[in-house]
């Protein structure tokens, strides 16, 4: 029989006193099975394996690991295992950790000295302050890096030693889900199925006890909501509104290298586009660029026949319009307060009948109180609803 090390113990004492004190965490923290490494200087989680290295179990004090341990068990708790897709897995780590500490430290729990909080940060969802740390940090777009990591963030296999990126003061790595080889045959959507449902059980059993931790339930609906793309939101909010059907006489040509002979997709009526761009200093040049190439791929898998693009904050200050086959780019001028009336009566005196206006936009300014007979799509980096329409939020782009 195995003996248990000391670090072991104490991990095991440390949940029952989480369990006791915090229901919330500790009830979650029974789904992660403890693996012992040297292989991470912290801890570490895919949401399966809870990873821990004895060194630095022995220099927490009790309450700093009871603090440790509810904080690695959130990561998969808000679902940081599975949103992650191709980030910089640092960077990654550090946004993760500025989104959950705060929630710790408001639930009464102790961490360790240095770790990552910021008021700034507070109330965000990982995503964003990915963003705003990769826009301030580094002023450039590093989805693609690996931070010399390359597929470090996997788990691996049974006996296989993970490598968790070391964030400078973090306290414990979040990994990603592993693959379904590893984890009892269940994809990255079964995992992340049962962890939404272990939460929704957690939030029961600290609701009868009567220890809800502050701010949570606003944190885990973000979770669920950021695991949605915006790019598949705006490209599944364009195509309900943009009439499509299949045709023979038009094969899809992705497919015909390989010899399959697919119906291809004929949109009827796709004439004029018109694309209205917020220059009040609400979007950022890194969101201009990233929406800026979702619209150019769904555009040319369109090819309608006009694009009108216009720039405006209270009023429409340029007009850029692009014929079909074009290559659309988005240039902002101006600058101010907003008033979205201009771009509504822009249309109507220009006399175009758009299949859609799409705006880009933090919706905050004047909105028209009636709503057009064209379908308005409005791809907001902002929290305020929008009037009427389709919503594509993009907070977590």
């Amino acid at each position: 029989m195995r003996r248990e090390t000391a670090a072991a113990i104490r991990i095991q004492r440390a949940r029952t006193t989480l369990l006791l004190d915090h229901p919330f965490f500790g009830t979650l923290l029974f789904r992660l099975k403890g693996r012992e490494t040297h292989s991470v200087e912290t801890m570490a989680t895919d949401g399966v394996s809870l990873f821990y290295n004895p060194v630095f179990v022995d220099e927490l004090t009790t309450p700093e690991l009871v603090g440790v341990l509810a904080h690695e068990v959130l990561h998969p708790g808000l679902q940081h295992h599975t949103r992650r897709r191709n980030r910089s897995p640092l960077r990654w780590n550090m946004a993760c950790d500025y989104a959950i500490n705060p929630l710790l430290l408001d639930a009464g729990l102790t961490l360790p000295k240095g770790v990552l909080v910021e008021d700034r940060f507070r109330g965000m969802s990982a995503e964003r302050i990915y963003n705003l740390l990769d826009e301030q940090e580094e002023g450039g777009n590093q989805d693609q890096a690996d931070d010399g990591y390359g597929d470090s963030t996997k788990a691996g296999g049974e006996h296989d030693e993970p490598r968790a990126p070391v964030t400078a003061g973090g306290i414990g790595q979040v990994l990603d889900a592993p693959e379904p080889e590893t984890a009892d045959g269940k994809d990255v959507a079964q995992q992340a199925r049962e962890w939404q449902i272990a939460v929704e059980q957690a939030q029961t059993i600290s609701k009868i006890t009567g220890k809800v931790p502050a701010g949570l339930e606003r944190s885990v609906e973000g979770a669920e909501e950021a695991r949605v793309d915006w790019r598949e939101l705006l490209r599944r909010s364009w195509s309900e509104t943009s009439p499509a059907d299949y045709s023979w006489t038009r094969p899809n040509r992705r497919h015909i290298w390989q010899g399959l002979y697919l119906p291809g997709i004929t949109r009827d009526g796709v004439g004029e586009i018109v694309i209205a761009v917020d220059c009040s200093g609400s979007v950022s040049a890194r969101l201009l660029s990233l929406f800026e190439a979702e619209i150019r791929s769904i555009l040319e898998g369109q090819r309608p026949e006009r694009v009108h693009v216009l720039y405006f904050d209270t009023c429409v200050h340029k007009v850029d319009v692009y014929a079909a086959g074009q290559q659309i780019r988005l240039d902002p001028v101006g600058g101010g307060g907003t008033d979205f009336r201009p771009c509504f009566d822009w249309v109507e005196e220009h006399q175009v009948q758009p299949q859609m206006l799409v705006f880009l936009t933090d919706l905050y300014g004047t909105l028209p109180e009636e709503e057009p007979s064209y379908p308005v799509l409005w791809a907001s980096t902002g929290s305020r609803q929008a009037p009427f329409g389709q919503l594509v939020p993009m907070q977590a782009a």
